[in-house]
């Protein structure tokens, strides 16, 4: 029996401990455990100032309580007393919010701010970030279709990209991710003005390389002075004359590469009008020649811009070996190149 008792007194205390410990009261208990408590008067004739029991809340509120660092009894008119927030402030969010310490701590108000995958109000970000939301909403993608605690999981903590993204290089930095990209709207690059060459080079290492090697004035310009915006290639005309009133952007890079233009490539099978644009008085004396030459297209002879065959490489020696003995060099009889019938002897 006595064993009994025991057991059951040891259980009674346990749920006493429980149920103060956890604050669980009532509001009417809390009311009489606050009307136990000593009023302001009384603390001060016993030397006491708020410090020596709250000294935690002392700490922070100087330095992170904003306007909430005031006299203590500003807010706490009585001992034991805690205010509404709308007894000083409106609505701020908006009538989907009614009681502000659902996320805000009141002696660190904009500091610390409840972590929101535990709040109630998980989805409450848009009604203050709404510009946010409203990029998502105009740019979907795989981060528009996370919460918001997964890349903020602590209020206006920015985890850094590479948390999740592999970095376009070892040694790129958060701030240089966001260079180009928006956090809220990755695809969409963006970058200032007068970004490093270094920077794009990152993730455009060929044309970087091509542009340096090239020598050129385009080696002078920042990328963008030319990109002002990801993936936008401009029309040559933009900054050059071009050769012919009638040539078009494409003619331009038919023949000049965009980041080594004095480098000039062109396929076998360039028609002949596009190279008369810059040779025309070579192309009209090919064209009244009344040759084989002219059946053929340029780049046929000229299979590199400015290189020069021998004749000897696709005619070989056609005449006589006197001939050739007396004439070694073709161009002592065949003056123009471009017009082999037009003969000339000459020693």
């Amino acid at each position: 029996m006595m064993v009994s008792i025991k057991y059951l007194l040891f259980g009674i205390g346990i749920l006493l401990i429980i149920t103060f410990g956890s604050g669980c009261l009532t509001e009417e208990e809390k009311t009489i455990s606050s009307s136990k408590l000593p009023d302001y008067e009384e603390l001060d004739q016993a030397g006491k100032v708020c410090r020596d029991c709250h000294y935690a809340v002392s700490n922070t509120l100087p330095t992170e309580g904003g306007k909430h660092y005031n006299d203590c009894t500003f807010c706490h008119v009585q001992h034991g007393y805690k205010p509404e927030c709308s007894s000083c402030h409106e609505l701020q969010h908006g009538t989907q919010f009614q009681d502000c310490k659902n996320c805000h701590y009141v002696h660190e108000p904009i500091k610390r701010i409840t972590n929101l995958r535990e709040s109630t109000y998980e989805n409450s970000c848009p009604y203050c970030h709404t510009s946010q939301l409203e990029v998502f909403s105009a740019s979907p993608g795989r981060h528009a279709d996370l919460k918001c605690y997964y890349c903020h999981p602590v209020h206006r903590q920015k985890l850094p990209c590479i948390n999740c993204h592999a970095p376009h290089s070892k040694d790129l930095t958060y701030n240089d991710c966001l260079n180009c990209h928006p956090a809220h709207k990755p695809q969409d690059v963006e970058y200032p003005e007068n970004i490093s060459q270094s920077n794009c080079a990152v993730c455009h290492g060929v044309q970087n390389d091509t542009l340096e090697s090239g020598k050129t004035k385009h080696n002078s310009l920042n990328c963008a002075f030319c990109h002002p915006v990801h993936k936008q290639i401009p029309n040559c005309r933009d900054c050059h004359s071009p050769h012919t009133p009638s040539m078009t952007n494409e003619d331009c890079t038919g023949c000049h590469l965009a980041h080594d233009p004095l480098t000039i490539e062109f396929p076998a099978d360039t028609p002949k009008a596009d190279c008369a644009i810059c040779h025309n008085e070579v192309n009209e004396i090919l064209s009244n020649s009344n040759t084989k030459h002219n059946d053929l297209g340029c780049a046929y002879c000229h299979t590199v811009h400015r290189y020069l065959p021998t004749c000897e490489s696709c005619h070989q020696m056609p005449h006589q070996k006197e001939i050739h003995a007396e004439f070694p060099s073709c161009d002592r009889c065949h003056i123009e190149t471009h017009a082999v019938k037009h003969i000339v002897f000459s020693r």
